[in-house]
């Protein structure tokens, strides 16, 4: 699934909260907010502590896939 820059902007508005070790990543980081900073806040932890650059695209898909009860329907 590839999600378009676009499509997120449709579900800013939610509050959502993504895990580290949700990820699979022995890690106890979290964040938590709209799809923005959370995409944006999660991108940087995972470049800086664990050396992976994720796509805004693949965060916006997986915050698609992976939470969808935390993401509203419009």
């Amino acid at each position: 699934m590839h999600v378009m820059r676009g499509e997120l902007v449709r579900i800013m508005m939610a509050e959502i909260v993504v895990k580290c070790n949700e990820r699979g990543f022995d890690c106890n980081y979290s964040t938590t907010g709209d799809v923005d900073k959370v995409v944006l806040d999660y991108w940087n932890h995972m470049k800086k502590e664990h050396g992976i650059e994720y796509s805004p695209e693949t965060l916006g898909a997986y915050l698609k896939k992976k939470l969808p009860s935390q993401i509203p329907v419009r």
